[in-house]
């Protein structure tokens, strides 16, 4: 026996002795080239929360390559391990870990099964465990008691083996009694085995379920990459490499229930994610892509923590990033129809959750335990990256397995805490009057392992404890467990749905909605329930309820339907599910809105309100019916609804953005049916025509009102557009403006579907900032007819072809319209110029030298330091240069020699002409009404006031001049190269394959 390895906070030790009791032999692997914190050290390297402490409960040999545990009825921890990560060298493995002498640590290793392949999760089932692994989910049991697996069925196959990294993984027992499969995004065509007619079920971009009783199987919303949790309200979430909490919102069977509803995404991000999401890791961690340091770059192991030994932390978000070394953690924030998480500390104090010293550190999952302790899997390798994600220098890197003898587990508990006895762990003997208590115990563990127990016994004395506990305990979470264990024994009754619809609890009533639905024939009150949730004071419930009954509750009940409406635009979750359940329906209710005089809700309009009030009035105005007497009534109402918008603004509030959103919603709504709806008014009244006429009037007010914030001066903008007003929107187009209004301006006139001057448009070209640009391109690219304009353009100089981005080249030499595709061939080819590429040849030749980059360091130090930055060197002026894991030497010298073959819109070249004849250049950058700023060599910013301006001119050439090469010798050129596809390299944190030359540098 050995003390087990304690943490606090204080970073307090106990002293270790070494020691270890196996049942079996341990596992066996090649031991570590490099050394890392030993098992007894690692806990004082890593950081924990104030009040905690850290405690390693198994360590190699006991454990190696664990990347999933789980814990069975009798406290048992069954470890998945991965030995055969990355490529398949080694095999993966399973197994059950114990603490027979109840000192807190598992001391004793049994093998329950190896020689498998790419294990990515397990589940306990029937004394056995479901098992993820390479393309498929199977059952293993020990049947003679030698603790070793002599059952393996296979269950379900088909699923992607593609990349070991990207595999289906985590089956969980969700709340409904079913289990769900994270995809791992790479896919597959399912199907069982066991069955001679079994289905397939393709779960591209979704996760996976299936009743492990009745064998039944299906996809699911997802999906998931490498982690799959759910919170006590049953809710769904999963992570991926840059997302660190997804919730699954919609769930698969209402998208082709609604199959006539557009669904833009069925999860969303619980927490921030990508560029918005920051870690703060303790380590000098490498990133593929330098661009993401600070950010998630490999979140997994996701988890709600739902224990009760950690004070003050139940219901945490917890996302793993091993390759930042640490446990990231958000607390819930905001329960609406949707979950929202925030940071458990503040940016400020620059800390996480759990994070690590030791660079080895790899935390890859994490588990609830049966003492309502969290539990973290440590992988403990050198290198957690694919190969198959990093530069081709790393692919053959020596240390890619170092670790592959290691693997660490520990416990976090709140700080002082005395442990149950471990033999209080193990439930298997309990009957079925204690499971049923054991579904409100305030530790997780305990509710889903008991729910399991009683799901997989079936026993006969089940109902009457079951229909007690759901009446009688004052525990919210026993109430749900009970309800749902009663319909998984079969023995749910319309008594209980009904209760459950009443209950205190949102939890419960959204669990009414779902069992309501499925066993909606047998429920004679079913209706009135369903409208009770249809207004339901939760969010959260009314969701549901709105995707359970959207298609049962007659939409002729305009009260009950202009209540859902009202609550709808509150959340935009809420209006997807309005919009589903409503359908084609929903321009009748649209028109009841307006007719019953229910737009006083519009009158304090948050941004959030008015999309989801745009959402709705799109949707309605998309459902415009083809048959002619319906088409033009519909029209009819949309001409006396505009012609009344003058008078809502007066009583709304001038520019009230809820009328404003409702407008642009119907009218792009309408344009995306083809219906110009600038001819409209022509079919209204002479007075309807009169009001009409003053919207149009206070859209060119608004449109051209300076002093307006953006979104009205924008909303005026598109609302010209729909009014056909070109020679307004022309004169906008050259006022000097912040981009995103001449952005704007664009948009409108390309979709206006009035005949505008484009040759005009384009003869402004080369006066337009690089946003401006773009949307000028991507406007007149849009119909053959224009981009014969532009090619005119270009080849008669008018517009230079190095102001033509290589992303709007390819759309033209890739043309349909073989004509154009040759126009835009020729032009090209205008773009290489002979000295230039004379000069190119010339020094390919210093790509066979031996390149020195630490002397090229200097190089860059002095020839490209005042523009651009590498790391810490230089300033960020020019185009971000340091991500250059993916660019050939030949691409960077090409990029340094020719600097004006291919240019980014915004890095051009401009100068500013100002009144009193001096001129500025530089790159644009920072635009507002009154000032444009330009940002110049070694850093340096030029805020002009717009009254001092004359023109803007764009040079259509780079910031960087051509001929850099001149004081630069071949050998020079060499080195530069080398060190801007090298430089993260010259720290010595990671070994390369072939060492960089070395050069002492004076």
């Amino acid at each position: 026996m050995r003390k087990m390895k304690i943490c606090t906070l204080s970073c307090s030790l106990l002293l270790c002795t070494v020691g270890a009791v196996f049942a079996d032999e341990p596992n066996k692997s090649p031991s570590s080239e490099v050394s890392s914190a030993t098992a007894e050290d690692s806990v004082n390297h890593i950081q924990i929360p104030a009040g905690t402490e850290l405690e390693l409960v198994a360590s190699e040999p006991q454990v190696i390559d664990p990347i999933a545990i789980r814990f069975d009825e009798f406290g048992r921890m069954w470890v998945a391990q991965m030995g055969d990560y990355p490529e398949g060298k080694g095999k993966s493995s399973i197994r059950i870990l114990e603490d027979l002498d109840n000192d807190g640590e598992f001391e004793t290793s049994r093998l329950f099964a190896d020689d498998l392949h790419f294990v990515t999760g397990l589940q306990p089932w029937k004394q056995g465990v479901i098992v993820t692994m390479a393309g498929r989910v199977a059952y293993m049991k020990d049947t003679d008691g030698d603790h070793q697996a002599d059952v393996i069925e296979d269950w379900y196959v088909g699923f992607s083996e593609d990349n070991t990294q990207l595999r289906a993984n985590h089956p969980r027992l969700g709340l409904d009694n079913h289990v769900y499969v994270a995809n791992g995004l790479r896919g597959g065509v399912v199907k069982d085995p066991r069955g001679k007619d079994s289905k397939t079920v393709n779960i591209s971009g979704m996760d996976f379920k299936f009743d492990p009783i009745t064998a039944k199987y299906e996809a699911v919303s997802g999906a998931g990459q490498f982690g799959l949790t759910f919170d006590d309200q049953g809710n769904r979430y999963v992570c991926s490499n840059r997302n660190p909490l997804m919730q699954i919102m919609i769930a698969n069977k209402y998208v082709k229930k609604y199959s006539g509803t557009a669904v833009a995404d069925v999860k969303q991000d619980a927490a921030q994610a990508g560029v918005e999401s920051k870690i703060f890791p303790l380590t000098n961690f490498w990133t593929t892509s330098n661009l993401h340091e600070g950010q998630f770059t490999a979140a997994c192991g996701v988890l709600i923590y739902r224990g009760h030994s950690l004070t003050g932390m139940k219901g945490i978000a917890l996302t793993c990033d091993p390759t930042g070394n640490l446990v990231h953690a958000e607390r819930p924030s905001q329960a609406r129809a949707a979950m929202t998480y925030l940071p458990m500390y503040q940016d400020s104090e620059q800390r996480e959750f759990l994070a690590s010293r030791d660079s080895w550190f790899r935390a890859v999952n994490l588990r609830t335990g049966p003492d309502g302790c969290l539990y973290i899997v440590d992988m403990h390798r050198a290198v957690i990256e694919h190969p198959n994600w990093v530069p081709a220098e790393l692919k053959n890197r020596k240390d890619t397995r170092y670790g592959d003898d290691k693997g660490r587990i520990y416990r976090l508990k709140s700080k002082g805490e005395r442990l149950e006895a471990r033999w209080n762990w193990n439930i298997a003997n309990s009957d079925t009057e204690d499971l049923v208590l054991l579904l409100e115990h305030p530790n997780s563990w305990h509710r889903e392992t008991a729910a399991r127990l009683l799901l997989e016994r079936r026993p006969d004395d089940a109902e009457a404890l079951l229909s007690r506990m759901f009446i009688h305990s004052i525990h919210w979470e026993g109430r749900q467990r009970a309800l749902w264990v009663l319909e998984g024994l079969g023995l749910l009754q319309p008594k209980h749905i009904e209760a459950a619809v009443s209950d205190s609890s949102p939890a419960v009533r959204k669990q009414a909605a779902v069992l309501l639905e499925k066993y909606w024939d047998a429920c004679p009150n079913g209706e009135l329930l369903a409208k009770k949730m249809l207004v339901d004071s939760s969010q959260s419930v009314q969701f549901q309820a709105l995707l359970s009954f959207g298609d049962r509750i007659d939409h002729a009940d305009f009260q009950l339907w202009l209540h859902v409406f009202s609550r709808s635009i509150e959340d935009k979750w809420l209006t997807q599910a309005m919009l589903m359940a409503v359908g084609d329906e929903l321009p009748k209710l649209v028109q009841e809105f307006w007719t019953r005089g229910q737009d006083g809700i519009l009158k304090s309009m948050s941004p959030g309100k008015t999309e989801n009030i745009y959402r709705i009035h799109h949707a309605a105005a998309r459902y415009i019916s083809t048959e002619a007497n319906a088409r033009q009534a519909w029209l009819t109402w949309v001409v006396q609804w505009w012609s009344e918008a003058p008078q809502r603004y007066h009583d709304l509030g001038v520019r009230n953005q809820g009328v404003t959103a409702s407008l642009l919603g119907t009218l792009d709504g309408l344009r995306s049916r083809s219906v110009n709806v600038s001819v409209l008014p022509a079919t209204a009244s002479s007075e309807q025509q009169v009001q009409i006429d003053v919207l149009w009037d206070f859209s060119k007010q608004w449109a051209g009102n300076v002093t307006l914030p953006a979104a009205d001066r924008l909303a005026g903008i598109k609302l010209l557009g729909h009014a056909g007003k070109i020679s307004v929107l022309m004169e906008l187009l050259v006022a000097p403006t912040r981009s995103e209004f001449n952005v704007a301006v664009l948009q409108s006139l390309q979709s206006s579907g009035s005949a505008v001057p484009w040759d005009q448009v384009l003869g402004h070209f080369s006066a337009m900032r690089p946003a401006v640009k773009r949307a000028c391109l991507d406007a007149v690219l849009r119909h053959p007819t224009t981009t014969r304009l532009l090619l005119d353009a270009l080849e008669s100089k008018d517009i230079s072809a190095n102001e033509i981005d290589s992303i709007r080249m390819n759309r033209m030499l890739k043309h349909n319209d073989k004509t154009i595709a040759s126009r835009a061939t020729a032009v090209q080819g205008s773009l290489v110029n002979a000295d230039r590429q004379a000069v190119l040849v010339k020094y390919r030749a210093a790509l066979a030298l031996e390149a020195f980059p630490k002397r090229g360091e200097i190089v860059f130090r002095k020839n490209c330091a005042t523009c651009h930055k590498i790391g810490e060197i230089g300033m960020q002026v020019a185009p971000d240069i340091s991500d250059s894991r993916t660019r050939k030497p030949i691409q960077i010298l090409t990029d340094i020699l020719q600097p004006n073959r291919a240019i980014d819109n915004n890095y051009m070249h401009y100068s500013i002409i100002l009144n009193d004849g001096r001129v500025l250049d530089g790159i644009l950058t920072t635009e507002t009404s009154s000032s444009v700023t330009l940002r110049q060599p070694e850093g340096k910013q030029e805020v002009v006031s717009r009254l001092e301006i004359d023109e803007i001119i764009s040079r259509g050439v780079s910031l960087m001049p051509e001929g850099l090469e001149k004081n630069i010798t071949l050998q020079q050129m060499a080195d530069l190269v080398s060190f801007v596809k090298n430089w993260r390299y010259l720290d010595g944190r990671i070994p390369l394959e072939k060492p960089l030359p070395t050069e002492s540098v004076e």
